[in-house]
């Protein structure tokens, strides 16, 4: 996409709006894209009683036939206006722009706006014009981006991670397509390279025990983040829904926990606490305004989520137990919960997903999923099983008639 095809779009737009025109295009010359040139508007020229302007850059020539001079030359005016703001609008500028509607309008939260900035301005060259982003450099950038390492770990980027870059930059373009900046999104044919992982390792029900028990000995003994990982372990929550609860959200006396907001709709919800657990909240509202974080900083802000990542880590080390990761105990609890019997449906709703094959896909182990799905087929089909004499009485006592159950209690 270059900057001629961006003004080859209004020019035909702009003819569109005036009844009985139409437009005469030149053929094309097909050459190798550099908009960094810029585009030139030549004209007008006459031509049978009509004015001709050329729009013309090195991907290119086009050209459109006006029934005057004046309306030529208002024309060639504004193509020139728009080519020089494209020329100067910077990729990092729209990246700006975006950002801020997403704020402003889409009601987005400054954490997630700053989270696609990041990643964004990893992805794409900041001072770049715009209009010098065709559909090739973008599948390059993409390609490099794909081959990078980890700016802290040194590790090649998961797929998962410059799939989901990949994403974001999709919607970025859409975006610019919307307000009118590029007629093209530059990232629309840009295809995911590899297959992601679905799901996180997982611990075993002994070792979850295990990390469960170490977890409930640190909470009872003051530690307030462990109280966090149980949270994560026995109810489902994500670590920013830990993180961002205050003490209102605490209701009915430690009984229900409420979500007020998250990443969808589904992820408002109010959560039953399980009465084990319930002192271990009300511990922590002692003190606490209604505003108040539940598992605050020593700055008194949201912890970041490596924080989660470090307390989660350190206690699978003191239980001896495998390495996991905050998502991974979410996925446990779907897991766990879907073999004792709980219905997809339901856990979906606790997890706060839309459907359960989100959750079958990324959360719960598919051989749980499966072995829940026979268990259920196989206690439709099996036979009823046999009663015991004793609950029998009753049937036979109904089958007596009035006159044999008098006999009966006068024999008893």
């Amino acid at each position: 996409m270059s900057a001629l095809s961006t003004l080859v779009g209004t020019a035909k737009r702009a003819r569109r709006r005036v009844p009985g025109k139409q437009l005469t295009a030149v053929a094309q010359e097909a050459m190798p894209a550099k908009p960094d040139k810029g585009v030139r508007i030549n004209g007008p020229y006459p031509e049978k009683g009509k004015w001709r302007i050329y729009l013309i850059d090195d991907s290119g020539r086009k050209a459109f036939l006006y029934a005057s001079r004046d309306e030529a030359e208002q024309m060639k005016a504004k193509l020139t206006a728009k080519a020089q703001l494209l020329v100067e609008r910077t990729v990092g500028e729209c990246i700006d722009a975006h950002l801020d509607y997403s704020l402003r309008v889409r009601g987005a939260l400054r954490s997630t706006a700053d989270s696609v900035r990041f990643h964004l301005n990893t992805l794409l060259p900041r001072d770049v014009p715009v209009a010098a982003l065709t559909t090739d450099r973008a599948a390059q950038l993409y390609a490099d981006f794909s081959q990078r390492r980890h700016h802290r770990t040194g590790k090649p980027l998961s797929v998962a991670t410059h799939h989901y870059v990949l994403l974001l930059a999709k919607g970025w373009g859409r975006w610019l397509v919307k307000t009118g900046a590029t007629t093209a999104n530059p990232f629309a044919a840009v295809e995911p390279v590899g297959k992601p992982k679905a799901g996180k390792p997982q611990l075993t029900r002994d070792e979850a025990q295990r990390l469960s028990q170490l977890a409930v000995e640190c909470a009872a003994s003051g530690d307030i983040h462990a109280v966090g990982v149980l949270l994560m372990l026995h109810m489902g929550l994500r670590q920013g829904e830990v993180g961002a609860r205050i003490a209102r959200d605490v209701d009915h006396d430690g009984q229900v926990l409420i979500i007020p907001f998250g990443k969808t709709a589904s992820a408002r919800r109010r959560l039953k606490v399980p009465q084990w657990l319930q002192p271990f909240l009300r511990r922590l509202l002692a003190d606490k305004s209604s505003s108040d974080l539940l598992f605050p900083s020593e700055c008194q802000r949201v912890h970041h989520r490596q924080f989660w990542w470090n307390k989660v880590q350190q206690l699978c080390d003191v239980a001896a137990v495998p390495r996991v990761c905050p998502h991974s105990l979410r996925g446990l609890h779907a897991t766990l919960a879907i073999e004792e019997g709980a219905s997809g449906e339901a856990v979906a709703r606790a997890l706060g997903h839309t459907s359960f094959d989100m959750t079958a896909k990324h959360y719960a182990q598919a051989d749980s999923v499966e072995n829940a799905r026979v268990d259920r087929a196989s206690q439709r089909l099996a036979p009823p099983p046999a009663q015991p004499p004793g609950d029998r009485i009753p049937q036979l006592l109904a089958q007596l008639t009035p006159e044999e159950r008098q006999a009966l209690r006068e024999l008893l």
